[in-house]
């Protein structure tokens, strides 16, 4: 039988029929014959009447604007007053921030803004700019130069110029819409200013990077050290999580990593040959587990948005990788072998501004990037038709 030969077999006493217990004579035979059928139960002989219904083959799929980046064309949608920092796709809405500035989930309908000369915090109204609240003395005297928020908009991490990391819960008052702060702990462990800070609730994990060249993982549960990753040869400039998949993208100076969720790296790579052509920010898309989740996006002090790949390496390249002192690009992994490479197929060039951030909506139909000019683009597939003809020649 086809089965058999699959081995896609279950335990023979288990079948209907396979075996008369009345026939077996020994009592051990008996009893262990038993057991395994107690043990396994019974397989059916049917599990269902009628046909599975037949997949649709005309089911068309959204192409992913990284893996057809060569079908990308930009278009500018919006110019800001200042510098773009974040970029949020919200019920088919383009939302913005600007430098100091965090929008809160879920509804984004707020902002926390920092950087005032009195160290303090705000909420903001986004749609009216309308102040809502201030938290003042929040790192005791000390600048704040980033903030994260979780995904259920609850929790808020700040980090400051002295290198401590906060964690607060944000309390809704009952008689307003202004929540107050609750510090739940201080993180200790980086040396010099955070630069970084990402927070991802389905990992339960938040990220922190710093001019002292480190990014540490911390638990979002127990709010405590979990490890912290190889030492950069640069200060962190963009730390991003993929939601989906887990893996960590880092970003210091020109240097690019990828890791797995338990602190492996993946792979590794100098983006530019100019020291000061610097990556200050990172995206990718989550859009399902069946699609390509091995793509990245990269913007840079340039102007230029580089898409990349990670493929597999062979054994040639590895052992080529391995011998060869750039190959991590100045990271030191002491023995540890990487596995994949990121490949660079396309860059692309629009922005005449450095590149401060990037989105990939979850629908897949454009990507997103901002810059420091307050100019926001946005890269679609270049037509309906050549969309259709790759469909058909997929």
């Amino acid at each position: 039988m086809a089965a058999e030969e699959a081995v896609n077999v279950f335990y023979d006493c288990t079948y209907e029929g396979s075996v008369d217990i009345d026939s077996v004579t020994d009592p051990l035979m008996r009893a262990s014959i038993l057991a395994q059928i107690n043990h396994f139960g019974q397989t059916p002989k049917q599990l269902f009447l009628k046909p599975h219904v037949k997949r649709r083959p005309d089911r068309r799929l959204p192409l992913h604007p990284l893996k057809h980046q060569n079908l990308l064309v930009p278009h500018e949608i919006h110019k800001n007053s200042s510098t773009i920092t974040q970029i949020v796709t919200y019920h088919e809405k383009i939302l913005i921030a600007g430098s100091n500035t965090l929008l809160k989930p879920r509804t984004y309908t707020k902002y926390v803004k920092w950087g005032f000369p009195n160290c303090c915090l705000r909420f903001m109204n986004y749609d009216q700019d309308r102040l809502l609240s201030t938290h003042e003395n929040l790192h005791r005297g000390h600048q704040i130069q980033c903030a994260g928020i979780s995904h259920d908009g609850n929790t808020l991490v700040t980090g400051a110029d002295d290198g401590l990391v906060s964690v607060w819960r944000i309390s809704q008052d009952a008689l307003c819409a202004v929540g107050h702060l609750l510090l739940e702990k201080v993180l200790c462990a980086h040396t010099a200013k955070v630069t970084c800070l990402h927070v991802s609730q389905p990992y339960m994990l938040i990220l922190s990077g710093s001019d002292d060249c480190t990014v540490i993982m911390w638990d979002l549960s127990t709010l405590s050290f979990d490890r912290q990753l190889p030492e950069f040869p640069a200060p962190v400039s963009a730390i991003y999580v993929n939601d989906l998949t887990g893996e960590i993208v880092t970003a210091a100076g020109i240097l690019l990593a990828v890791w797995s969720i338990n602190g492996d790296c993946l792979a590794v790579i100098n983006t530019s040959q100019l020291p000061s052509d610097s990556i200050l920010s990172v995206t990718s898309s989550t859009f399902s587990d069946w699609m390509d989740t091995n793509w990245y996006a990269t913007g840079h002090q340039s102007g230029a948005v580089k898409v990349w790949n990670v493929v597999h390496c062979t054994e040639q390249e590895v052992a080529t990788s391995k011998s060869n002192s750039n190959g991590t690009g100045g990271l030191d992994l002491g023995s540890w072998t990487l596995e994949y490479g990121l490949m660079l197929p396309k860059v692309l060039k629009f922005h005449k501004h450095p590149v401060t951030a990037l989105h990939l909506s979850t629908d897949l139909k454009q990507l997103l990037s901002g810059d420091s000019g307050g100019h926001l683009l946005s890269w679609t597939l270049q037509d309906e038709n050549l969309r259709t003809s790759f469909d058909h020649g997929r």
